[in-house]
């Protein structure tokens, strides 16, 4: 897997970023079925034993290995108004990502 991000996204993020955070791609199924989720990113500080690091141009970016399935293989973060986006080629994975720190 490759997340590509842009020179937008580079610099809010950089804003965000501290010693030691990581971006993590999840697939967020919270109250719903596992497979009706929404690919999100988050800032964490630590790892699941299930991470995988993906190839990025920046920041150390990791997936949840078992979702790796619902993104898809080259990725692009961008930014639009003041959220992110998540995309590819095949199309938008998320078109309005906020970005948080998960403890």
């Amino acid at each position: 897997m490759k997340l590509e991000f842009t020179n937008v996204a580079k610099e809010l993020l950089q804003k965000q970023y501290e010693q030691g955070d990581n971006l993590y791609l999840f697939y967020d199924t919270e109250g719903v079925c596992g497979v009706n989720g929404v690919p999100t990113v988050r800032w964490v500080t630590s790892l699941p034993d299930n991470a995988e690091a993906i190839d990025t141009n920046t920041f150390p970016t990791y997936v949840n290995r078992e979702q790796k399935v619902f993104f898809y293989n080259e990725l692009k973060l961008d930014v639009r108004g003041s959220l992110f986006r998540l995309y590819s080629n095949e199309g938008i994975l998320n078109p309005s990502i906020t970005i948080n720190k998960n403890e």
